[in-house]
């Protein structure tokens, strides 16, 4: 279950043409049990937007209900710029709770110029073609490239994390209809076959995802949209 958290707790950006646009989104996440689809927490997400300068935030946890089977919260932060057009990260913290205690804590500082990270000291080449991104940028990054890019349809990032530095694929897979809180979207399907993610983002909502699956062995992972605020 954490990984799936984990890699869907770690999706969400907004875009206007050629410029951040500061926003606040909800999403329940959900988890298909034996008993069905289960709500077993949430997620809030910032993007805090000052001309060429971001500052990106996620706070997500499970609801109490969950906490005695598995509690776990998870907060992020990235910054960085907008460069020709161009989302380049350069910071990246991450504090996992899983109980009390720390799971996981690190922070990434991102030097794209000179393609490489480095974390906790330790420093990692990139290895592949495409940009370098953090876990939260990659995907603000692929909204702003959507919206800047439609016809191009494989978007390669590379993504930096506590190990390392590898490149990940973003096949556009067409046009889906999709239902949410019975409102019918159209979006923009994408997969990331290696993650064996999917995301649906919405134009409506500035290429927002407004639908995230993740599978992760046997389990299934789901965020759904149900708040978009834009802010001043």
């Amino acid at each position: 279950m954490k990984k799936g958290l984990i890699l869907c707790l770690g999706v969400i950006c907004s875009l206007s043409s050629y410029a951040l646009s500061s926003y606040k989104a909800n999403y329940d996440l959900y988890a298909s049990m034996a008993l069905g689809s289960l709500k077993i927490g949430n997620a809030e997400f910032i993007l805090e937007a000052d001309n060429d300068h971001y500052v990106y935030t996620n706070k997500a946890s499970v609801s109490p209900l969950w906490q005695t089977l598995y509690n776990y919260s998870r907060t992020e932060e990235s910054s960085g710029l907008v460069v020709n057009q161009q989302i380049i990260s350069n910071y990246y913290r991450l504090l996992e709770l899983k109980g009390d205690s720390v799971d996981k804590a690190f922070e990434i500082k991102i030097f794209t110029d000179q393609n490489f990270s480095t974390v906790e000291g330790n420093k990692y080449w990139k290895n592949g073609p495409g940009k370098i991104a953090d876990e939260l940028s990659i995907y603000l990054a692929l909204s702003y490239d959507i919206n800047t890019q439609p016809n191009q349809k494989i978007f390669t990032y590379q993504v930096a994390d506590s190990e390392g530095i590898k490149p990940q694929n973003f096949t556009v897979l067409g046009a889906e209809t999709i239902d949410i809180n019975g409102e019918k979207i159209p979006t923009i399907k994408i997969e990331c076959p290696e993650l064996r993610l999917t995301l649906n983002l919405s134009e409506k909502h500035n290429y927002l995802p407004i639908l995230i699956r993740k599978t992760n062995g046997k389990s299934r992972f789901h965020l759904t949209l149900t708040n978009y605020q834009e802010l001043p």
